[in-house]
């Protein structure tokens, strides 16, 4: 190989040679550059995705915002509930709740409540109070239902028919009724105690209401003498 005609031919032609370099070093530069990996790439940072998740993320919160109603109507309820139930406490139901559903809650009611006028199938309201009354027991109508806003008083009151109060345990003449009478008041009457309060009322949930006032002495522990120093206090 004659490497003077080379050189001769490279010094005559020198301006093609330094155009051909620098085009070949303009194609092998840009190809690096599309080929070559950013520092996305090297952190292994997903730009596309962060963007379509924080999309999907502004729709959600957008439909949120859209359905306000929708999850206030699906929000739950807390109410109180005491009385001649089983377990008195507070009980927490979905948004909508009937009174029964409240009631079946806190296990249900004792033998000797009074559901002649409970309306059970009462929507409650949150933070709403309910006494469930006992058979004869002294209650004002205010005292059924009670709502926690004072905006809904009126409401409460007139809900309060839903539960309507009890005929009295004590007559007018200030006598307690056996048949109707809880524990409570079996103990204001001369002689008896809460033992004898018990018995009795475990007597009249195992035979029965009481047909006259002598029966009585059937309970165990109420014999003659006690019934006659008790006898003009009690009526049926």
């Amino acid at each position: 190989m004659n490497w003077e005609k080379i050189r001769d031919w490279l010094i005559e032609h020198k301006q093609y040679v330094i155009i051909g370099v620098i085009f070949i070093f303009i194609v092998f530069w840009n190809k690096y550059e599309n080929h070559a990996p950013t520092v996305d790439d090297q952190l292994g940072i997903k730009p596309t995705h962060v963007q379509k998740n924080t999309s999907t993320k502004q729709k959600q919160q957008k439909n949120e915002g859209d359905k306000p109603q929708l999850v206030a109507k699906n929000s739950d309820i807390t109410c109180d509930i005491s009385g001649a139930i089983k377990h008195q406490g507070v009980y927490t139901l979905k948004n909508g709740a009937r009174l029964q559903e409240l009631i079946t809650a806190a296990g249900g009611i004792v033998s000797n409540a009074q559901l002649k006028n409970v309306n059970r199938a009462l929507i409650l309201k949150d933070q709403d109070k309910i006494h469930i009354p006992y058979k004869g027991e002294k209650i004002k109508i205010s005292e059924i239902i009670i709502s926690a806003n004072s905006s809904q008083g009126e409401a409460a009151s007139t809900s309060a028919t839903a539960v309507a109060a009890t005929n009295s345990n004590q007559s007018a003449t200030g006598k307690v009724n056996i048949n109707t009478a809880n524990e409570q008041d079996l103990q204001k009457l001369t002689g008896i105690g809460e033992k004898k309060a018990a018995q009795i009322l475990a007597y009249r949930q195992k035979n029965g209401l009481f047909k006259r006032i002598e029966d009585l002495k059937q309970v165990s522990g109420i014999g003659d003498k006690t019934f006659a120093a008790l006898k003009n206090q009690l009526e049926i």
